[in-house]
């Protein structure tokens, strides 16, 4: 029996704008579909990366938040896509503590909650970490909040994100 042959069309072509009669989406009143794409980066993610960390210490307190603003992070116009969140946080032995992120798309907020680990007691600390992969996208707000079991007593946290940038 004589194979039969697949008969192969050509590729589809690679529509470059939006046709004038499809309907519109907006977020928020605000377009945010790109109409014509003039040039591609080759990996718009590594051509727009950044790390950024804080190393802080945690004064007494319930609550101690840490801002990203310095970094610079979203610039004007751009969009922060976070993929990778790792932190380490110190706390006299027998505390524990949370950690929860603070994004925002325009003026629509976000809560992450990450998990931390103990990883055991050394010199009296106690040691919680976590890495995560993500996906968290902030146009303007990047903070995390540590919260602490215990306000009498001092400890430390080691936040780090990664990610990139986009156009909005």
């Amino acid at each position: 029996m004589a194979p039969k042959q697949q008969v192969v069309s050509k590729s589809a072509p690679i529509r470059k704008t939006l046709d004038a009669r499809a309907p519109k989406t907006t977020i928020s009143g605000k377009q945010r579909v790109k109409t014509l794409v003039t040039e591609q980066c080759k990996d718009c993610r590594v051509d727009n990366a950044f790390h950024a960390w804080r190393n802080q210490q945690l004064t007494p307190s319930f609550n101690t938040f840490i801002d990203f603003s310095s970094w610079g992070i979203p610039p004007a116009g751009k969009r922060a896509v976070i993929e990778l969140v790792t932190a380490t946080i110190s706390v006299p032995s027998g505390e524990r503590a949370r950690l929860r992120m603070f994004t925002s798309l325009g003026s629509v907020p976000s809560n992450l909650d990450f998990v931390l680990t103990p990883q055991g007691p050394v010199g009296g600390l106690e040691l919680l970490s976590c890495t995560h992969s993500v996906r968290v996208y902030s146009d303007q707000l990047i903070e995390f909040n540590v919260n602490r079991d215990n306000g009498q007593t001092a400890g430390g946290a080691f936040i780090c994100i990664s990610g990139y940038v986009v156009d909005v």
